[in-house]
């Protein structure tokens, strides 16, 4: 029996139902909450608002979300379990990291290219959240993420792209991209994931539905 992961353990993909493919629970800058926490108020409340939509959601007949927040922004996997535990709805989590720039201050100093080399550490972590699980609380994540936007494939994101490709390689899991439609940055998207060895039928080119440019979007599809 084939099986996806979820907030709340593995379950058959034919209990996924009506599943909506680009949902944010939350979207949160970690630093902000904890330094200016008058912005976010109170964590229960904030909680359970959020349960009342995705039950409002169950009801209309959506059965499954994935919710591709990862590192940039904001993913708390604890309080998405907490979320999870109180609905029918069901979670899929996602690994990989958001910028439109530079990489997290942290892998400025590790990887590739870096004053410390080695191998690329991000590659590493989405591995092992996709096998081992997230943080230590079991949930592990079934996509990958990434992303590009209007500034292009600058050295911070074509990093992250070809980790994020390294990742689906030796896992099989699918990949998920936020992209800038107008400017086209699907299409580097996949040069760099077929450059990694991707199966680029396992890759959503995100936010496709932005534009109406037919030529763009059949190139797409001739991938």
């Amino acid at each position: 029996m084939t099986t996806v992961q979820t907030a709340r353990g593995p379950i058959p993909t034919t209990d996924l139902g009506v599943v909506l493919m680009h949902e944010h629970v939350f979207v949160l800058s970690p630093e902000i909450i904890a330094n200016y926490p008058e912005g976010w108020g109170d964590e229960a409340a904030r909680e359970a608002d959020a349960v009342e939509k995705l039950n409002a959601l169950k009801a209309v007949g959506v059965d499954t979300i994935v919710d591709p927040t990862v590192i940039g922004l904001g993913r708390y996997i604890p309080r998405i379990q907490r979320v999870a535990a109180q609905t029918d709805l069901q979670i899929v989590v996602a690994t990989g990291v958001y910028t439109y720039n530079d990489v997290p201050m942290y892998f400025h100093f590790t990887g590739p290219g870096t004053g410390m080399g080695g191998p690329e550490t991000m590659t590493d972590l989405f591995v092992r959240d996709i096998t081992e699980g997230i943080a230590g609380t079991g949930v592990k994540a079934a996509i990958l993420k990434c992303a590009t936007d209007e500034p292009g494939v600058t050295p911070g994101v074509e990093r992250v792209l070809r980790a994020v490709a390294q990742a689906h390689v030796r896992t099989g899991v699918p990949i998920t991209t936020h992209t800038h439609a107008g400017t086209r940055r699907g299409l580097e998207q996949q040069r760099i994931f077929a450059e990694e060895g991707v199966d680029l039928t396992r890759v959503i080119i995100g936010h496709s539905g932005d534009t109406t440019d037919l030529d763009y979007l059949e190139e797409l599809i001739a991938a």
